[in-house]
């Protein structure tokens, strides 16, 4: 938990430290975006990579890898800018490429080394310890930046990855099951994974959740920002309030989980969570109000950590199998496909349809996509069930 905290601290003030400094040195906000969407397009496309190193290698040793490497990484940052800003695309998507190594690694070993029965519980404090520590990063990144300058701020934020790998030393060692076949041919069958999760109707309904739902959802994240700075013209004042507010939803969000601490079927926990969610972003299009507006895309963030929460359980409890690694790896690849897609698709429509509209589309497309993803799923164990209760037949007498 506190190597998530740490990890995340860092990846949050790099964040920050790198859009700043980038816009800084270059005045270019094609620039800005376009390194910050290089360190998130590896995270689907090494998704079938990560998951063969993470069925051929232990978990936490990858975990220690991708921190010390990112660490590296980050201090390079300020060096190779002074060189060519093609450099910094290019250490920016390699810190991508270890951050689609670390994060299924992480699912995986915590569903190594956590009781069935305390996942749910471990996952949302994870996630409590994840969202704050952004929360705080963001906060302290600006601050840094502006105090101690660059090369400072990218020190302690690879301190804070290297820190993040000491702790995950401190963990059981899990290794891969089965004999270590060659790399390459675990990369030439991660494919294969794919056909793993459609094969199971419980995997299947979650990964289709996921991918489709919830990139309509993901249109939220661009909206959000116009709701406040365009809709009710609330200045950057009252814009991070949004941001602080929202981030204390999420923090909320893991701490219900916890209490919570479901034990019934994932993908009905998944669901619920889902048309939360759904009916939250939805009603932000009418609200009329902004202290309404950022109430509802609060409660819609509890809402949100409860699917992720009740997904990655749903993997983690996945027999152990030689290719676990890669279908944990391509759940996760896909669901940042989505949620790219949903934030692209969310900018675009925004600005055709206007904010309030696509909130309100948005949030009832969603929620018509979920049922109709779900209810085969239900009405698969109702048949179940029902195939299974006996039929007593009449006696004679009865019957006469």
């Amino acid at each position: 938990m506190f190597a998530q905290g740490l990890s995340s601290l860092g990846t949050s003030i790099s964040t920050v430290a790198l859009a700043v400094m980038i816009f800084d040195r270059t005045g270019s906000v094609f620039h800005m975006g376009g390194i910050l969407a290089s360190a998130t397009l590896p995270l689907v496309v090494m998704s079938f990579v990560g998951g063969a190193l993470l069925d051929r290698f232990e978990a936490r040793r990858l975990m220690v890898i991708a921190d010390v490497g990112r660490a590296l990484l980050i201090l390079s940052l300020p060096l190779v800018l002074g060189l060519s800003v093609g450099f910094v695309y290019l250490v920016s998507a390699s810190i991508g490429i270890l951050a689609s190594i670390f994060n299924p690694s992480q699912v995986k070993l915590v569903g190594e080394v956590v009781r069935r029965e305390d996942l749910i519980k471990s996952n949302s404090y994870l996630s409590i310890a994840r969202d704050g520590s952004e929360l705080a990063g963001y906060l302290i990144g600006g601050a840094l930046v502006v105090t101690v300058g660059y090369f400072a701020t990218f020190a302690l934020d690879a301190a804070t990855y290297l820190g993040s790998a000491l702790l995950l030393f401190g963990l059981p060692r899990v290794l891969p099951v089965g004999p270590a076949p060659r790399l390459w041919s675990l990369v030439r069958q991660s494919p294969r994974a794919l056909g793993v999760i459609w094969s199971r109707p419980e995997l299947r309904t979650n990964f289709l959740i996921s991918l489709v739902p919830m990139s309509v959802l993901m249109m939220a994240t661009p909206n959000a920002y116009a709701l406040a700075l365009d809709v009710y013209d609330v200045g950057a004042r009252g814009f991070s309030i949004m941001e602080v507010i929202t981030s204390l939803g999420w923090l909320a969000g893991g701490v219900l989980a916890s209490r919570i601490n479901y034990s019934g079927d994932r993908n009905t926990y998944v669901f619920v969570s889902m048309l939360g969610m759904a009916v939250c972003l939805g009603l932000v299009g009418l609200a009329q109000s902004f202290p309404l507006a950022v109430g509802l895309l609060a409660v819609g963030a509890v809402a949100n950590v409860g699917m992720i929460v009740g997904s990655m359980t749903l993997f983690q409890e996945i027999e152990a199998r030689p290719d676990k690694g890669r279908v944990i790896a391509i759940r996760s690849g896909f669901g940042q496909l989505a949620s790219a897609a949903g934030l692209f698709m969310g900018g675009a429509l925004g600005t055709l349809l206007g904010v309030e509209r696509v909130f309100t589309l948005m949030g009832l497309v969603a929620g018509v996509l979920a049922i109709a993803v779900y209810a085969p799923y239900r009405l698969r164990d109702v048949r179940r069930v029902v195939g299974q209760v006996p039929v007593v037949a009449p006696d004679a007498e009865d019957g006469a």
